[in-house]
Parts: C-alpha cells; structure tokens; sequence
C-alpha cells in the first residue's frame, strides 16, 4: 500500500460548479495530500492556475454543442440536455482509475451527475470511498418546505403524498426516460444489476454527503442524505489577481457606483436579456456593466454608461457595484451575499429558481423568470430593488456572516475522516 493519499475531484457543469471542488482541492493539497481533479476541458486553465494536477473529461465540442442547444435553459428539456452531455464519464472515469497502482489509497469527491459513475469503479475498486459534493439545495431531493421543483414553486399547504406523487411524475417524464437506459449501459457492460430510477440511486451511492453552502441559506432537511456534514459557501476564484483594469477603474472613477448584469458563464442565448438591461439602465438614467465572455450577445456600439467586460473576479467589482442582476446560479448568488449588496435574480433552469426563492426569503433582493423577462417588468424590479431599504439593511446583515475564515477545512476534515473510517 502506498503511503500517500489520493483525493481525486471529479468537477462536471459550468465554471461555477468547478470552483468550489477547486477550493476543496487546493486545501487539500495545503495539507500535504495528493490531489487530481477530473473536469472538463474548457475548464483546464482554472486547475492550471491553482497549481492543480488534472486529467481532462470530454471533448470540447461536446460542451459547446450543449451551450448551444436551445433546450439546455428550458425547465422541461434542459436535464435531458445535461445528462447526454455527460455520457462520457461512463468510460473515462471507470478507465483513470484502472489506470492507477491498485493499491493506491483513493477517495473520490464527486459532482452529483457523476455520481453513476464513480460507482462503476466500484465494481473493480470497492475499497474507494465515494463522497457526493451538493453545489445548491436543490441538487438534493426533499418533500419539505420550501419546495421547489425547476420552475413551480410547490405551496406550503400541499400534502406530502402529493409532493412525493410530483417528484415520481418528474422522474417518470423527465429523467429517467434519458438517464436510466444511459446508466443501465454502463452497468451491463460491467454486468452489474439495472437501476430502476436514477435519484434513489444516485442519494444511496455516496459514503458521505457534504454541502457547498450553509445550513442559515438551507436547513438540513429531514429526507435529506444522513450522512450529510453541511459546509459553508466554497467562494474561489482560480485568478490570484484582484487589481482591475485602467479602464474599468476609470468607469468606476467617472460616476455613481453601477448596476452589473451578467446571464452566467454559461448561457450563450442571452441577447435578449441583454436588450432588456440596455433599456432599463437608460430608461432609469442608471451605469451598469455588462459582463459576459460572449461579446456578440451585446449590442455593438453601447452608450458611455455602459462598459462591456469579458471577465471580472466578483470579489473585487461587487464591492463597488449598487446591485447585481444575474441567473442565479448558486456561486454568483453567493458572492452577492457576501458584497452585502442586493441583487435581482433572473432564473432560467436548474438550480436558480430554488436560489432565487431563498435570496428573497432572506430578504436579500428578488427575481424575474427570464422566459417572461421584458425592458419594462426590468425597469420596475430594478428601480424596486434599489429604492428598497430594508433589502439594503438585510443585505449588510447577511455579508457579515461571511466574515470567518477557512470554509474549506471543515469539509476537508469530514473528507478525511471518511477515508479513515473506510480504511479501519
């Protein structure tokens, strides 16, 4: 057996799903440990930048035709989308750790979409710990308040049995029609018994459960996995540089502080939006920056008060911005939580309805669905948002949880007890 620990992160999704395994894997390696992380190629040059070893998952025109399939950001269909995206870790994880010594000490810390994966390698490898990492609370299933599923936002006074029957109906039409016969491939190629529905299955593969956001966003509920150990929000940013450009200090320096608009990394289908903030910002005499690495989503001459940006690291812009409206994804609404400055969500798929629900019961900000977003309910809510005080006093009481240090340490040591446990 060899002496030297192995913790391999396997990171799947968008940028924002990738840094938080970044902020564990970094912390990891601080400790003397080895770590890989396993993600997708687009991704590289973020574990490159951390110092990080990586192995690469996928081809980049696969995650690009993904990005660009209209049915990535519908509600319905968006899943479907995702799962077929990922239909590559079925071999390519169970080949990396063929590849290993085979009495290297391993742990693997997964996304939850590679977690069918990860228990393939089960099949020649059962000493491996599995540890399932939850970005937001809605990768985790529950039939308690607050429920939301994809877009419809469950009312408190629904009974319970119908909650479960919604989630079977889920399931029957839209998961498991696309991801069981894809994961039951996988699994007679290796002749292991069928699964019959994914989510049961995927919530019993796991030693351990740890979170990537804090119980006071979402309580631990009680269906929820219970091996769970809750962490705090993993805010990385793989740039060590916080310094901005001459040219955006110059536009912070030229007048009021700015609203910023961003659609995600991800979303490439977000002119629309775009024209919408052009007109709200104009139409409300505001600044704002428009951030996105796809500058051909944005009209091409903008007026002087509003600056187009590729990338900023949200640490150092949010501090200096009046609010930020973005889709909601679980790191961006993190980091506004921590600028202690109110934010207008604009959720589309996946987990950003959810976070949207929880940022305005925190009273923290509020949301628009993008699918019924137009320039004049954006001029409304934002003109709304930012006249609102007790959002702006809720916002600076938020931002000071955020004050403690060393969020990745707890769930690095719930990481290597597990380990240790499995190896007694």
């Amino acid at each position: 057996m060899t002496d030297t620990k192995h913790f391999i992160f396997l990171g799947m999704g968008m940028l924002g799903d990738i840094f938080p395994f970044l902020s564990l894997a970094t912390e990891m390696q601080r400790r003397g440990h080895r770590v890989t992380m396993l993600l997708s190629p687009v991704h590289a040059r973020h574990a490159e930048m951390a110092g990080i070893a990586y192995e690469v998952l996928g081809r980049q025109e696969d995650y690009d035709a993904a990005l660009r399939n209209p049915d990535m950001w519908n509600t319905r269909t968006g899943m479907a989308v995702v799962l077929a995206s990922c239909k590559c870790v079925f071999t390519e994880i169970p080949d990396y750790f063929a590849n290993l010594p085979p009495d290297q000490d391993c742990v693997l810390i997964s996304h939850p979409l590679g977690l069918a994966a990860a228990d393939l390698v089960r099949s020649f490898r059962p000493d491996i710990p599995i540890v399932a990492a939850y970005l937001a609370p809605s990768n985790l299933r529950t039939v308690h308040d607050p429920l939301v599923m994809g877009d419809l936002f469950i009312p408190r006074w629904l009974p319970v049995w119908m909650r479960h029957w919604l989630w079977t109906y889920a399931d029957k039409n839209f998961v498991d029609p696309v991801a069981v016969p894809m994961v039951n491939q996988a699994r007679l190629a290796r002749n292991l018994p069928p699964i019959t529905s994914l989510a049961p299955y995927m919530y019993a593969v796991p030693d351990l459960s740890i979170s990537f956001f804090p119980a006071w966003f979402a309580a631990v509920q009680p269906d929820w996995p219970t091996t769970m150990a809750m962490g705090e929000f993993q805010l990385y940013d793989s740039s060590k540089a916080t310094d901005l450009s001459t040219e955006l200090e110059g536009f912070l320096a030229s007048g009021p502080a700015p609203v910023i608009f961003t659609p995600g990394s991800g979303n490439i289908q977000a002119r629309h939006y775009f024209e919408c903030a052009q007109q709200a910002v104009q139409k409300l005499g505001l600044r704002a920056i428009f951030l996105s690495t796809h500058r051909e989503q944005i009209a091409s001459a903008l007026p002087a008060d509003i600056l187009w940006q590729s990338y900023l690291p949200l640490r150092s812009i949010l501090p200096r911005a009046s609010a930020l409206i973005h889709h909601g994804g679980i790191g961006t609404t993190a980091e506004a939580l921590r600028a202690g400055i109110p934010q207008l969500l604009t959720p589309l798929a996946f987990d950003q309805f959810d976070n949207a629900a929880r940022v305005k019961n925190l009273g923290a900000g509020d949301f628009l669905r993008m699918s019924r977003l137009t320039a004049g309910k954006l001029t409304r809510s934002l003109s709304q948002l930012l006249r609102s005080a007790s959002i702006n006093t809720n916002c600076a009481i938020l931002a000071q949880k955020f004050k403690k240090t060393g969020h990745a340490e707890s769930l690095c040591d719930a990481i290597e007890a597990v380990e240790l446990k499995q190896k007694l």
